[in-house]
C-alpha cells in the first residue's frame, strides 16, 4: 500500500479542483499579514509586493495540486490537517526558491517565509475546525432531546470497535444516547481512558460498578460488548450476562450486529484469492536485504534524472488522453498483498462525454503505443519502489486472474519493474513461460544478475520484445525439475546452471 493516502482517480476525475472563498482570502491575507510582522508596519511595499505574488501564486498552485478544498468542512479529520500542513510548507518553500533564485530574497527578511507558514496553516486549520463546530452546534439545535430521556449505556471491551460505536453515539444519538464508561479485563488499562470515556474497571466486578453510578443516579440501560464474547473469560461472560438478566438491562453484541467475522476467522490476505506463498528460505538471503537498499538508492537517483522527461511524458498525456494523467491498477505484491501499480495513461476514456462506450482499438493513441513500447509509461512505479511495494528488479506483478496456478515462488518477494522474463520475451511469453523466469529469478537472485537485467532491459526498450525458444525451453526444464524434486521431498540441491545462467544465454536473441 501507499503510505500515503491513495491517488485513485478515474476517468470521470476534474482536472481543476474547487477553490473555497476562505483559502483563497487567506491566501492572500498571510504573506502581506507576515510582512507586516516582521516589520511591524508597511515600510517596504514593493519588497511586500514582491513576494506577496510569488507567495500567493504558490499557494493557489499547491492548494490544486494536494486539493485541500476538496475535503468538506463539517467533516474536517487530522488527516486533512496533514494535507492542509504539507500543502503550505510547498507553497512556501517554492515561494521562496522563486523568490531566491531571481532576487535572492535581498529585501526579504528570512523570517517571512516561516511566519507566512505558521500564519497560513494555522488560519487554514482554524478556519476548517471553526466551519466544523458551527455545523455541529447547528445539528445538536435541530436535534435537541425535548423529551430529556437519556439511554446510559457501558461499553465492555477496548477495541477499535469500542471506538467506533462511541464516535457513532456521539455524532448521531442526539443527545439520547449516552456513554457512561467502559470496562474491560486487562488490568494495566484500568483508570484510562477510550475517547474521553474512562474505563472503570473489569466486567468481574460490574455489579459494584453499576452500584456506584446508581447511588450518583445514573441508571445503566444497556450493556454494549465490543469484543466478540469468546475474547472474554467465562467468568466475565457469566458476569455480564447474570447482570442484564438480572437488572432487565438491554444486552447488545456489537460483532453480531455489525456481522463481522470472528477474528480467529478473518483472512490475513485481501483479495489475494487462494494463493499461498510461503516464505522461503531463497527469500530470506542477504541479498534481498541488500536489494532494498540498492533499490533506494537507484529510485532515487533515476527519478532525479528521469523528472524533467517525467514532466515531458504527464503534458503529452494530458494533451492526448486527458485528465488524470495517471492510470491504477490493483495487483498482488509480495506475499499476495494488494498492491497499486501507477502508470501515465495511455488509452482514453472508456466513455465519451455523451457516455456511449468507445472500442478498445479507438482508445490507444500513437502517443500512448510509444510510451508502452519504451516503457516510459512505467515511470511513476519508482514510487512504488521507494515506498518499499516493489524492487527495481523482480517478477512483475500481475493481476489475480493472470497469476499462475503454482506462484508461491514469485509471491515470495518484492514485485519489480523489470525482471528475467520481460527480457527474455516480455508480452511474448505465455504465462507458465513467465512463471518459469520469475521462479530462476527468485532461486538465483544476486546484485550482479540485477544489473545484468537493468542492461538489458534498456536494450529491450529501444529494440521490442523478442522470443528465444532455447532460452525458454532451459527455463521450462528447470521448472519442471525443480517441481519434480520438491514433489519427492529429495534433500540434494538442484544442479546449479550459475547465476544468471539464462540471462547470458539469451544474449544474442
Amino acid at each position: 500500500m501507499l503510505a500515503a493516502r491513495a491517488f485513485l482517480p478515474s476517468s470521470q476525475t476534474r482536472l481543476l479542483s474547487r477553490f473555497s472563498t476562505y483559502d483563497v482570502a487567506w491566501a492572500a491575507v498571510s504573506p502581506a499579514f507576515a510582512f507586516i510582522v516582521r516589520h511591524g508596519g508597511i515600510d517596504h511595499v514593493d519588497a511586500m509586493l514582491t513576494y506577496f505574488s510569488a507567495a500567493f501564486t504558490a499557494s493557489l498552485f499547491t492548494f490544486q495540486l494536494f486539493k485541500i478544498s476538496q475535503p468538506m468542512s463539517r467533516f474536517f479529520s487530522a488527516q486533512d490537517a496533514v494535507e492542509v500542513v504539507k500543502a503550505c510548507t510547498v507553497a512556501v518553500a517554492v515561494a521562496g526558491a522563486f523568490l531566491f533564485t531571481f532576487t535572492r530574497m535581498d529585501e526579504t527578511p528570512r523570517a517571512v517565509p516561516l511566519i507566512h507558514f505558521f500564519v497560513l496553516a494555522m488560519g487554514l486549520i482554524a478556519g476548517r475546525s471553526i466551519s466544523k463546530i458551527r455545523h455541529r452546534q447547528r445539528e445538536a439545535r435541530k436535534h435537541e432531546n425535548i423529551s430529556g430521556a437519556v439511554e446510559n449505556i457501558v461499553i465492555v471491551g477496548v477495541s477499535r470497535l469500542a471506538l467506533f460505536y462511541s464516535k457513532l453515539v456521539e455524532e448521531f444519538a442526539d443527545g439520547e444516547s449516552r456513554i457512561v464508561a467502559l470496562l474491560d479485563e486487562r488490568s494495566r488499562l484500568q483508570d484510562r481512558s477510550l475517547n474521553r470515556y474512562v474505563i472503570a474497571g473489569s466486567p468481574l466486578h460490574a455489579s459494584k460498578v453499576f452500584d456506584e453510578y446508581t447511588a450518583h443516579g445514573v441508571e445503566i440501560h444497556k450493556i454494549v460488548v465490543a469484543i466478540p464474547p469468546e475474547n472474554l473469560s467465562s467468568a466475565a461472560w457469566g458476569e455480564i450476562k447474570r447482570i442484564s438478566k438480572q437488572r432487565l438491562i438491554a444486552l447488545e453484541i456489537l460483532p453480531e450486529r455489525f456481522l463481522l467475522p470472528p477474528s480467529s476467522t478473518k483472512l490475513a490476505r485481501i483479495h489475494s484469492g487462494d494463493f499461498r506463498p510461503n516464505r522461503s528460505s531463497s527469500s530470506g538471503r542477504l541479498v534481498w536485504k541488500l536489494k532494498r537498499f540498492v533499490d533506494i538508492l537507484f529510485a532515487a537517483a533515476v527519478l532525479l534524472v528521469v523528472s524533467p522527461l517525467a514532466i515531458i511524458v504527464a503534458l503529452l498525456v494530458l494533451i492526448d488522453v486527458g485528465y488524470p494523467i495517471l492510470f491504477w491498477q490493483q495487483r498482488l505484491g509480495r506475499f499476495g498483498r494488494p498492491l497499486h501499480v501507477y502508470k501515465f495513461r495511455t488509452m482514453r476514456a472508456p466513455f465519451d462525454k455523451k457516455g456511449h462506450r468507445v472500442p478498445n482499438s479507438d482508445r490507444l493513441s500513437p502517443i500512448g503505443q510509444f510510451l508502452r513500447s519504451t516503457r516510459l509509461d512505467e515511470i511513476p512505479q519508482l514510487l512504488n519502489v521507494l515506498t518499499g511495494e516493489m524492487s527495481v528488479v523482480g517478477p512483475r506483478p500481475l493481476l489475480p486472474i493472470d497469476q499462475p496456478n503454482t506462484c508461491s515462488t514469485r509471491l515470495d518477494v518484492r514485485p519489480g519493474l523489470t525482471g528475467l522474463a520481460q527480457i527474455s520475451g516480455g508480452k511474448l511469453l505465455t504465462i507458465d513461460e513467465k512463471d518459469a523466469f520469475d521462479e530462476h529469478y527468485v532461486r538465483h537472485a544476486s546484485i550482479f544478475l540485477d544489473f545484468n537485467i537493468l542492461a538489458r532491459t534498456l536494450w529491450v526498450m529501444l529494440r521490442g520484445d523478442r522470443r528465444n525458444e532455447a532460452i525458454i525451453a532451459a527455463a521450462l526444464a528447470e521448472k519442471r525439475e525443480h517441481g519434480k524434486a520438491k514433489n519427492m521431498i529429495l534433500r540434494e540441491p538442484v544442479p546449479a546452471r550459475g547465476e544468471g545462467a539464462l540471462v547470458m544465454a539469451g544474449g544474442g536473441s
